[in-house]
């Protein structure tokens, strides 16, 4: 396991723990008080809680080794269970809460006890807070170890859907509790629970928003994503230089795991090279590649003759 793969796994645990605590202490809260905003946030936590504990499941099962029936590994168990967790969110947690909200708005009822509700929301963010500093810390690693310069087109090339889940779901989390405590306030500040509904309402709607991001980021992963448009051009560059190529034919790449890419090429080389000067240009291209990408763990490069059009 690399040193990304286990700052992942750490974000997760520490995400889990967090999560498990926070949803009890808010079904204790939302039993006492009566508030939809309260149980909203606390069907939130255990969602929470059971999204780390799937994305944990994947990450066991993708260090498993089975050459046998998986030569390539089994390392797109991540991108799986990270779709499932994103399904859960949007169809079930999403769903479920919204529906609360709506029959809390029709509802006569009052909330109780705010000291309580205020000391769990209180916690809720500290706890929320740190467990997203955390993965934001990794996120912010990966975005300065890969050199980019702007966070847009990293987020557009991130490859992680372990740790984007996780972190996407520590953000909601801290949304959550200040939608839910919005709502709680000015339930009690007006004397009407109709904001208590609306906030649940609306930690509902944040959830299905989540969840669908989420889906299509791992399911692009699922269905053979390749590398990103900027490491695209890295590779063609280093190719552009090798002075024993004459042309690119071919360049075709796949995840097999966050950080582990297929990388196959077809390279037409210059006529006259013996058979050991093509394999150490092979040899050097290889090594300039993984140099710049470190990600590209496997390479497969065909000495091609050029035939007709190449696609």
């Amino acid at each position: 396991m690399n040193e990304g793969s286990r700052t992942t796994k750490s974000v997760v645990l520490r995400a889990l723990i967090g999560d498990i605590i926070i949803a009890i202490l808010k079904y204790v809260a939302a039993f006492v008080s009566l508030s939809s905003s309260m149980l909203a946030e606390a069907i939130h936590s255990t969602s929470d809680s059971t999204d780390q504990f799937l994305l944990l499941i994947g990450y066991n099962l993708s260090e498993k080794r089975d050459r046998a029936k998986f030569p390539f590994g089994r390392g797109r168990e991540q991108f799986f269970w990270s779709f499932v967790v994103a399904m859960l969110v949007f169809g079930i947690s999403g769903i479920m809460t919204l529906v609360e909200g709506y029959i809390k708005l029709f509802t006569v009822y009052s909330i109780k006890d705010p000291v309580i509700v205020y000391s769990v929301f209180a916690l809720s963010v500290v706890v929320d807070g740190y467990v997203l500093s955390i993965s934001v810390a990794a996120f912010a690693s990966r975005y300065k170890s890969q050199g980019y310069t702007n966070l847009r087109s990293f987020v557009e090339d991130f490859r992680d859907p372990t740790l984007l889940t996780a972190m996407v779901e520590d953000l909601g989390a801290i949304v959550g509790v200040l939608v839910a405590l919005t709502g709680v306030t000015l339930s009690y500040i007006f004397h009407s629970t109709k904001f208590d509904a609306i906030s649940a309402i609306v930690i509902g709607l944040i959830m299905m928003m989540s969840g669908l991001y989420l889906a299509k980021e791992s399911k692009d992963l699922l269905i053979g994503e390749g590398i990103s448009p900027g490491d695209q051009k890295k590779i063609e560059s280093i190719l552009k230089s090798n002075t024993s190529i004459n042309k690119v034919l071919d360049i075709r790449s796949i995840y097999q795991a966050p950080e582990s890419v297929l990388l196959v090429m077809d390279l037409n080389f210059r006529d006259g090279l013996s058979t050991e000067e093509i394999e150490n240009a092979i040899d050097q291209i290889e090594k300039d590649i993984r140099d710049k990408i470190p990600s590209v763990s496997r390479i497969y490069i065909e000495a091609e003759e050029i035939k007709g059009n190449i696609r």
